[in-house]
């Protein structure tokens, strides 16, 4: 009998053990964020993923709340456009036995109802990356941590070694004051209306997100065309992509030739 004990609590013990190293709930109120429900609470990734039916990767922000919800700022493009905000809430959260956490995401798309599956995320044990996701919502490419503080947009962006890609934005100065201003050929970009005046745009800073303008100068006027950029989590690269594609000089899937920038690839400036 007391064999028979002693083998019962051997057997509990293994079971309790296995279980325990299996996929468990996220540990709520960690030690590194006390404030939020999950360790990733109150956290941001940013990078390329594959956002709604698009040739390229497009740049993605996506920020986890408090609680249970979670945003996503991009160009989502399934039957409906919507720029910026796409709103979700985490239905499931658990833990596996390498430290990993699963997070599953289901997204608010009024409309679209018919591609909207949940999405199932990894974040990576030391939080530094989030991957995973699923076509044609949102399937990361690259998502890395993006810093608490965010670094500023402030300073001059561009392809210094291939002046003739992504014209509209290649070789643009952010401005303290919120404005922007180009270079063309070399030049500055002059106000046509004004002689001798930089032509200048507005621009948004909200953390990694930016929110400005591409310009296009075909004599006699300025074609302003609206862009949306998101910065990396080292705050050297801009990722890019413009809200309006009829005008934009990008290369697109239906582009003969790569003139303004190579295929397939997602627009982007370096910190020069």
């Amino acid at each position: 009998m007391k064999k028979a004990i002693q083998l019962l609590i051997a057997v509990i013990a293994f079971n309790a053990l296995f279980l325990s190293t299996g996929c468990k709930k996220d540990k709520k109120n960690a030690p590194n964020n006390p404030k939020g429900t999950y360790s990733f609470s109150n956290s941001e990734y940013t990078g390329i993923a594959r956002v709604g039916n698009h040739y390229y990767p497009r740049p993605l922000s996506l920020r986890f709340g408090a609680k249970d919800s979670v945003i996503a700022w991009s160009h989502l493009t399934l039957t409906k456009w919507r720029r910026g905000d796409v709103p979700g809430k985490i239905t499931k959260v658990e833990e596996d036995a390498q430290g990993q956490t699963q997070v599953t995401v289901l997204f608010d798309l009024p409309g679209d109802e018919q591609f909207n599956s949940p999405q199932v995320y990894t974040i990576s044990a030391d939080k530094s990356k989030i991957t995973g996701g699923s076509s044609p919502i949102i399937a990361m490419v690259d998502m890395k941590l993006f810093p608490k503080d965010a670094p500023s947009i402030v300073g001059n962006w561009g392809q210094p070694d291939h002046p003739e890609w992504f014209p509209d934005v290649n070789s643009t100065t952010f401005y303290t004051q919120g404005l922007t201003s180009y270079f063309s050929g070399g030049d500055p970009l002059y106000s046509v209306h004004d002689d001798g005046v930089i032509f200048k745009l507005n621009y948004k800073q909200d953390g990694s997100r930016i929110l400005f303008s591409g310009a296009n100068p075909i004599d006699p006027e300025i074609y302003v065309i609206p862009y949306y950029g998101v910065l990396s989590a080292d705050g050297n690269t801009l990722y890019v992509d413009p809200y309006e594609f009829t005008a934009a000089r990008i290369t697109t899937s239906l582009s003969t030739f790569e003139w303004y920038g190579p295929k397939g690839v997602t627009p982007w400036l370096l910190r020069k």
